[in-house]
């Protein structure tokens, strides 16, 4: 039979994990065969050594947590690196005598090589299934088409300056209202550079995601860096948009904290995930977007004057749809056979129709003409759409001078024509005094004044409105 002490020998010496035994004074009594693999230490280096002697011979990459363990005199599990670059896991466990003495530390190292490296191998895929799962939504939202549909001078000038820019990594800044196309025209650069099949290009809003969620959004976590976090932590959009591009849209949104933070990104393309320690170093391309101006901004104290010119390197000002009205026709007949054929459909708009949705002025550009395009796809009955089915706030568009002017003056004041026949075709459209005097700008009763002078009463104005219509019909 094996004594007692000889059979603990064999157990600690065939035990996969390493193994170190030492005293109350911290010095050495026992480290096994795999303590000395693990550290590619000899036995002689533990042999009546310290652990403060092995401390200082270089061993360890961070703190010993064996020692803090014995200074505390409490277990301690933590992360470990030695000098050799084997990640390992430390338990160190002290044990007491009955009188509650501490007479040993019990150090018990686990080699989480392997996990490490597993792990890297997670966020690898975890950024190539982001990259697929973009590109995937890519297609199913544009049916695998790319390009920009456009025939105006100034948008073409653009785009020829985009196709330039696009082999190179200079941060692009976009400027224009809302719904004029700058994520279109963000994923174009994309598209044109040579990250198109070395990264993702990834797309957040600034402005859609709540504040308290912005930096953990934008630089990831690690493991227990606030209360609902992800136990294995999660790679941050940065992180994912490596060797790639990130467009920030929005950009005038994100709050001041974390524009400070995005400078220091942008100068060192380097940072630590939220409650980590460890600096990740990225290479994205970075594109910002805005509809708001940033300058105005910087005088206000709202946006940091060195974050706004460290954007500001390659500015492209978009021009509203309404100052590209040569684009209207051609979007009309693209968003017509893509919506005709995502549904299944075969509609088409009348020339009547046709001139109102050219002559309105689009505030929500082509976005919104978008919208009201597969609305009326989705909800009009006939193949061809009416005047008269078009939503009613783009029935109708602006007043023009020629109909301002459509009477024969023959000597009588051209102001007061002019005047009574604006009155006249803005109560015409909008049907009630109140709302005519508040697009024109007067009072209620200056209005009325204005019509009694010129003889004008709502309802004949309605009633013709109404004649000329119904002869329209016939």
């Amino acid at each position: 039979m094996i004594p007692d002490l000889e059979l603990y020998r064999m157990i600690v010496e065939n035990f996969q994990d390493g193994i170190l035994v030492i005293d109350n004074n911290g010095r050495i009594i026992l480290a096994n065969q795999a303590m000395v693999k693990l550290s590619s230490l000899p036995i002689e280096a533990y042999t009546g050594k310290t652990m403060q002697d092995i401390v200082e011979r270089g061993l360890f990459q961070k703190p010993s947590v064996t020692l803090k363990a014995l200074k505390e005199k409490r277990t301690i599990t933590d992360f470990q690196q030695y000098e050799n670059g084997v990640d390992v896991l430390v338990t160190a466990i002290p044990m007491f005598d009955e009188n509650k003495q501490l007479v040993r530390m019990l150090s018990i190292t686990h080699d989480i090589s392997e996990l490490i490296t597993m792990k890297k191998k997670v966020e690898e895929i975890e950024k190539l299934s982001a990259k697929y799962y973009t590109e995937l939504l890519t297609l199913r939202q544009h049916h695998a088409k790319r390009g920009i549909i456009t025939a105006n001078r100034k948008m073409k000038e653009i785009i020829e300056l985009i196709h330039h820019i696009g082999q190179t990594d200079s941060i692009v800044l976009l400027l224009g209202e809302s719904g004029v196309g700058k994520d279109v025209l963000a994923r174009e650069i994309h598209e044109t550079s040579r990250r198109k099949d070395s990264g993702a290009f990834i797309k957040v809003n600034c402005g859609a995601i709540p504040k308290d969620l912005l930096e953990s959004e934008f630089f990831g976590y690690d493991t227990g860096a606030f209360t609902g976090a992800k136990k294995q932590g999660k790679p941050g959009l940065f992180e994912l948009a490596d060797q790639g591009t990130l467009f920030l849209d929005e950009i005038g949104e994100l709050p001041l904290h974390l524009q400070a933070k995005l400078l220091r990104v942008l100068q060192d393309q380097q940072f630590t995930r939220v409650g980590g320690t460890k600096l990740i170093q990225v290479d994205a391309r970075i594109i910002t977007a805005t509809n708001r101006d940033l300058e105005s901004m910087v005088v206000r104290g709202e946006f940091r004057e060195d974050l706004y010119y460290r954007l500001n390197v390659i500015p492209i000002h978009i021009p509203p749809l309404r100052k590209r009205k040569d684009d209207i026709p051609l979007l009309i007949g693209h968003f017509l056979q893509h919506f005709n054929e995502e549904y299944t459909k075969n509609k088409s708009l009348s020339t009547a129709a046709s001139d109102i949705l050219y002559d309105y002025h689009w505030p929500g550009n082509i976005r919104e003409l978008s919208n009201i395009i597969e609305r009326l796809v989705l909800t009009i009955k006939n193949d061809v759409i009416e005047p008269q089915e078009l939503p009613v706030s783009k029935q109708h568009s602006d007043v023009r001078l020629s109909e301002l002017l459509k009477n024969k003056h023959n000597g009588i004041n051209l102001f007061d024509s002019v005047e009574k026949n604006l009155i006249e075709s803005i109560i015409e459209r909008e049907g009630t005094i109140r709302k005519a005097a508040k697009i024109l700008g007067v009072s209620h009763t200056t209005l009325i004044r204005k019509m009694k002078k010129h003889d004008l009463k709502v309802s004949e104005i309605c009633k013709i409105n109404k004649v000329l219509k119904g002869s329209e019909a016939r």
